[in-house]
């Protein structure tokens, strides 16, 4: 698409709103992604799940790749951009990049993973099945040293409480509960208090409402989850998951000594240590500053 972003000051986050987003643990960007590309995303997500694939993953790993099943449920395919042209063109897009350059105050910013999430419309009984449960991102990257990485989601249309937008605890990615937080598939979305222990005022729940053309950003430690779509169309969105400069592969256990290993470590090649080398351009490409 040959589609250019003029990266003017208003369009990066300012020191006040890297501070903020320190302290809150989001922050949600201006109209910046062209309609154009967010249609086109839209555009190849039937084919996707149906199994069009134009690059083939160059090793086989287990992950996240919805194709048939219940049509009710909320549907999330991952390493799509590894796999498909379109969405590759929108994890590349630069002001993506570059606002997450500048919240994690890091030099460069690479590609961790990314997923195509689709929340159908529900309502009555199967309203609970579009629940995305309360979670960190960074609770399922054990084998990462960083503790700064964070996550672009980016909705391809409007998206509010109606739709179930995304909702992020603020200020909870400074809180010890939130460690170890894995609740994706967890549909009971009033289960937060009981699933960390701790008390949380309903005024730090908050929805992420947004145009078409913005996004948010949330850090790999603040929880969050979605509420059902009782809305009549579909909820869609892409979420891009990033790793700043400094991060690298570490070894980890689960305390009965099994060694964890994440789909993203089959994938990448290995380092001079034959550990999975998180810098490798063609699983975890440079976003910012990349090529530029």
């Amino acid at each position: 698409m040959n589609l250019q972003t003029n990266l003017t000051p208003d369009l990066l986050p300012s020191e006040a709103d890297i501070v903020s987003y320190e302290e809150n643990g989001y922050f949600i960007a201006p109209q910046v992604i062209p309609h154009e590309l967010l249609d086109a995303v839209a555009g190849i997500i039937e084919r996707h799940q149906a199994g069009h694939r134009d690059r083939e993953l160059k090793a086989a790993a287990r992950f996240s790749d919805w194709q048939d099943g219940d049509a009710a449920v909320v549907r999330n395919n991952e390493f799509v951009s590894l796999q498909n042209d379109v969405v590759r063109e929108l994890v590349r897009f630069p002001a993506i990049g570059a606002i997450a350059a500048r919240l994690a105050r890091s030099r460069a910013v690479r590609l961790f993973d990314d997923q195509l999430v689709v929340k159908p419309p529900a309502a009555g009984e199967d309203a609970s099945k579009t629940v995305v449960g309360w979670h960190t991102d960074g609770s399922y990257w054990s084998t990462c040293t960083s503790n700064a990485m964070l996550t672009a989601w980016i909705p391809l249309h409007d998206v509010s409480e109606e739709n179930g937008t995304l909702c992020v605890v603020a200020g909870s990615h400074r809180w010890d509960e939130s460690d170890h937080v894995r609740g994706f598939n967890d549909t009971d979305f009033n289960s937060l208090e009981s699933r960390i222990g701790r008390k949380v005022g309903g005024d730090l729940i908050h929805p992420v409402n947004m145009k078409k053309g913005q996004m948010s950003f949330h850090h790999m430690r603040a929880l969050h989850g979605s509420m059902p779509n009782v809305s009549l169309a579909p909820r869609c969105a892409v979420a891009l998951h990033m790793q700043d400069d400094a991060n690298s592969y570490q070894e980890f256990r689960t305390p009965d000594g099994t060694l964890v290993v994440l789909p993203h470590d089959r994938l990448a090649r290995e380092d001079a240590a034959g550990h999975p080398d998180y810098r490798d351009p063609d699983v975890f490409p440079e976003l910012w500053p990349g090529d530029r």
